[in-house]
């Protein structure tokens, strides 16, 4: 839910800088060592629109979702050389889950207009980067409905 920067709390601002962004370092971090081991693998990093420009009462997951991007870029950079593709999908838009079906049926409206993602669609895109060619890996993609202001 927004929240003005003049009223968010230290407390929530960290927790969702935790789960959003810190949680992804402490994955990345240990599945990297067990790929450098393999010398081969693939790290995708799940982004948002937020991490590529704020938004008024979103300070909290703008910069959750910028620290996710800034760490995707360093371990691509990093890893890359070992043989490791670290890619960051930014989903821009309503995925078709039962959480957007019961809590915003407008938006769960315009799944039969192809207008929010269809999960399935989503993991054909992560397939796609784990599969790439080393020669034409992609750093970062942007998913979001045909429909979805951007």
């Amino acid at each position: 839910m927004p929240c003005s920067i003049l009223e968010e709390t230290a407390r929530k601002y960290f927790k969702i800088w935790e789960m959003a962004c810190f949680s992804g370092f402490l994955n990345a971090r240990e599945v990297a060592k067990r790929m450098v081991t393999r010398k081969r693998g693939t790290i995708l990093f799940t982004g948002a629109t937020a991490g590529l420009r704020g938004g008024a009462g979103f300070a909290a997951f703008a910069g959750a979702k910028h620290g996710i991007r800034a760490l995707a870029q360093s371990m691509a950079r990093e890893l890359g050389p070992m043989n490791i593709h670290v890619a960051h999908v930014v989903v821009d838009g309503a995925i078709d889950t039962d959480f957007i079906r019961d809590n915003f049926p407008q938006k769960y409206a315009l799944k039969d207009q192809d207008g929010i993602l269809n999960p399935d669609h989503i993991a054909d895109n992560y397939w796609y980067l784990h599969t790439q060619p080393r020669d034409a890996w992609t750093f970062e993609l942007d998913l979001r409905p045909w429909n979805e202001p951007w």
